[in-house]
């Protein structure tokens, strides 16, 4: 054999084994389902694109690496019934890591993009307000919020002292939901207290996302909202709960999905494939 034959399955040899990893034996698992996951998919959502985001997302995480392909696949379902991508990017929704399994939590926007599907409502935002902001409320026949970020000049995260959400109704009222920094901390407590006292990962990495997230909770509460936000907060209050698991009582999810806990989490990628479908 030549030289440059050896070099040649040498590098071949380097490629393949370049490729075979976990992140990419997720992606062959996830494509051979996609036409099943097309199924599930609502309002426009493509399963490509859910797959691909899922698998850079997996790659970037080794918390999710230790996930096994079952549940990621269970939770592009729930977020293909939702109509939502399971990326951080756009803050739609998230695939989080909870007892060696992935669930998918929705964001605040994605808590939004359900709202504003229900008509009921014109728009939803949400701010948070932070030390040496000059901010005030206004509540009685007219509420009011003033709010004027401080840029911060320093080098130093500022403290978070409050979060808001406004909602703008198809008939023009307004109504909006603050909550301070004692109630945006019992909400974060209370999630902790479900996961032995420590912050999941959905704290510890978008903090400020999750403060958002309460106030537009609690005012959604109180608008006429359609199914699907409704399950959207119904899977956001089992995270709180520490329960994420219990969303198949509510979702669909096939039984393919059931899964074993033995192996690794690279070798049940690995053994999932050789199963296909």
């Amino acid at each position: 054999m030549s030289n440059d034959q050896q070099n040649g399955n040498g590098q071949q040899t380097a490629v393949t084994r370049r490729q075979d990893t976990p992140a990419s034996r997720l992606s062959l698992y996830l494509n051979s389902r996609a036409k099943n996951l097309a199924e599930y998919a609502r309002n426009s959502v493509k399963p490509a694109t859910m797959i691909r985001l899922a698998v850079y997302e997996f790659a970037n995480s080794e918390w999710l690496q230790k996930c096994t392909p079952e549940s990621v696949y269970a939770s592009l379902i729930t977020a293909a019934q939702l109509g939502l991508e399971p990326s951080g990017v756009r803050g739609l929704g998230y695939l989080v890591p909870y007892k060696g399994k992935c669930t998918f939590m929705p964001g605040w926007r994605g808590l939004i993009a359900l709202a504003l599907r229900s008509k009921a409502v014109k728009s939803i935002y949400a701010h948070v307000v932070y030390e040496g902001d000059d901010f005030v409320v206004k509540l009685g026949t007219h509420v009011d919020i003033h709010h004027v970020p401080a840029l911060n000049t320093s080098d130093q995260p500022r403290e978070v002292i409050a979060a808001y959400a406004v909602a703008v109704l198809e008939n023009g009222e307004r109504d909006i939901e603050v909550m301070d920094r004692y109630e945006l901390e019992r909400v974060r407590d209370f999630a902790a207290s479900n996961r032995g006292g420590k912050d999941g990962p959905a704290y510890q990495q978008w903090a400020d996302q999750m403060y958002r997230k309460a106030p537009i909770r609690r005012l959604c509460k109180r608008l006429p909202l359609g199914d699907d936000y409704f399950m959207a907060a119904k899977l956001d209050e089992l995270h709180d709960q520490g329960k994420p698991d219990e969303i198949a009582n509510f979702i669909d999810v096939p039984s393919e999905v059931v899964e074993t806990e033995a192996a690794p989490a690279g070798s049940r990628i690995a053994a999932a494939v050789d199963r296909g479908k």
